[in-house]
């Protein structure tokens, strides 16, 4: 089933103080505009053995315009505003950004996101006479951005280096899983079923730099080793541990009678 992502689904957070000690804040309070242009740089050649052309993707020189309501009080406006009124040129008119990606699936209130210095180049500020003033400023990516995750709730905080216990690969026997494990490797419940003849399956799950504790019935199963089914409901978990993290993956599997 596919579902389409709402705009309020990705979320920027401005760094209003320091790389080191970094207070983020929502980027949106007036924003009425802002979508990142990738800006790729391709490069299309014919080469003379050829009639059609080749083309490749050279690079990309990310951008983010942002336009909205100048909202005085806004700690993410207030920063733009500043280095607006300072005009600020060079480092002082850099900044961090992180882009979180809230239709991805959380763990443990974190999400999937992007931490990336930024240059802010500020464009318009004002607008017709009548109305709320505007700002128009332009969010310039510099270098790759640093992959991690990010728990907008309560403080922000951004993870770069996140300790997971999810499991790269669970293969239990031959059997279909709900939800497949492939495409929901965060569940922490599967269902699956066997027939009466199908007296065990084998258990196979692996994380690197994890320890894992494999079990069907309570009784311990080795990896890729064969867990004996009875005949109903066969409750088999897989403890995953990393440091001090650790997560129990349920899965029921019933034996036809």
């Amino acid at each position: 089933m596919t579902s389409k992502i709402r705009r309020s689904q990705f979320k920027t957070f401005l760094n209003t103080a320091t790389p080191a000690a970094p207070t983020w804040v929502l980027l949106g309070d007036g924003v009425t505009a802002a979508a990142i242009g990738y800006n790729p740089k391709v490069t299309e050649e014919t080469y003379i053995t050829n009639d059609s052309a080749s083309i490749s993707v050279e690079s990309y020189a990310p951008k983010m315009p942002v336009e909205g309501a100048a909202k005085k009080g806004d700690p993410a406006y207030n920063f733009i505003d500043s280095m607006r009124k300072d005009r600020d040129v060079l480092a002082a008119a850099e900044a961090e950004v992180t882009n979180v990606w809230l239709y991805e699936t959380m763990v443990d209130g974190f999400y999937p996101a992007e931490r990336q210095a930024v240059a802010i180049s500020i464009e318009e500020f004002g607008g017709e006479g009548g109305i709320a003033a505007r700002a128009k400023y332009t969010v310039n990516f510099v270098g790759a951005p640093e992959i991690g995750i990010f728990n907008p709730s309560g403080t922000p905080e951004f993870d770069g280096k996140p300790v997971t216990t999810i499991l790269t690969t669970m293969v239990i026997g031959a059997v279909t899983l709900t939800p497949l494990f492939a495409t929901d490797k965060t569940n922490l419940l599967y269902t699956g079923s066997v027939p009466n003849g199908t007296s065990t399956v084998s258990m196979t799950s692996t994380l690197a730099g994890s320890t894992i504790v494999q079990k069907c019935n309570g009784t311990t199963v080795g990896q890729g080793a064969n867990a004996t089914l009875i005949v109903g409901v066969n409750h088999l978990t897989i403890q995953v541990t990393v440091a001090a993290e650790v997560t129990t993956y349920h899965i029921d599997i019933t034996r036809a009678p």
